[in-house]
This record gives C-alpha cells, structure tokens and sequence, in this order.
C-alpha cells in the first residue's frame, strides 16, 4: 500500500520549518575607529538612509552611522540624535523638524 502526504499536511509541514529559521538580517558592527556600520546580508555596509524597527539611521558613503549631526539631503536639513536616529517633531536647539525629520522653522 502507497502513502501519499496530503497537499496540505506538506505546506504545513514547510511552513513549519521555514518559520523556525529566522531570515537573515544585517547587523551593526563597530569599527576599529569606534564608528558604527550596517553590515548587510550581502557584507558590505549600508550607505544612506536606512529603516530599521521603524527607525531611520544616515550612513555616509563609508557605511558609518552619523550622530549628533544635520544631515543635508535633497534641499531640506535633518537632525540624527547622540545614538543616530532621525530626529521627528521636536525642538533640536533652535530648530524644529517636523513629523518627516525635516527642519521647519527656528525660534
């Protein structure tokens, strides 16, 4: 007598292996020079904006994670905070950006 496993007890069984392995992410790593870079599945770093967990992160043309820094970037300025992270609707010195990150008005 022949078994055969059902259609969908195999796509269960698929969908249960597949989930147990999570999907390859990049990781932050430190650099000899104490600079923060995006290492990305591929091993290269990140260059430019990058969103992660609903945060967004500039990293300049060396991959490494600018802080406490305006970043100018198609006309209008953003603010990164001390840990890298766009700055959204608040006062930074003198300055407020808006829900998007940009800067909008000074006091």
């Amino acid at each position: 007598m022949k078994h055969r496993i059902s259609p969908t007890l195999f796509l269960t069984i698929s969908c249960l292996l597949l989930g147990a392995f999570p999907a390859l992410a990049g990781e932050w790593q430190k650099t000899e020079e104490d600079q923060w870079q995006y290492i990305q599945d591929d091993g290269e770093p990140a260059v430019g904006w990058l969103e992660l967990e609903g945060k967004r992160y500039y990293l300049d043309e060396n991959g490494c994670r600018k802080c406490e820094y305006w970043q100018k970037d198609d006309g209008a300025w953003y603010y990164l905070d001390e840990d890298g992270v766009l700055v959204t609707d608040s006062w930074v010195d003198n300055y407020y950006v808006g829900e998007d990150g940009k800067m909008e008005k000074k006091r």
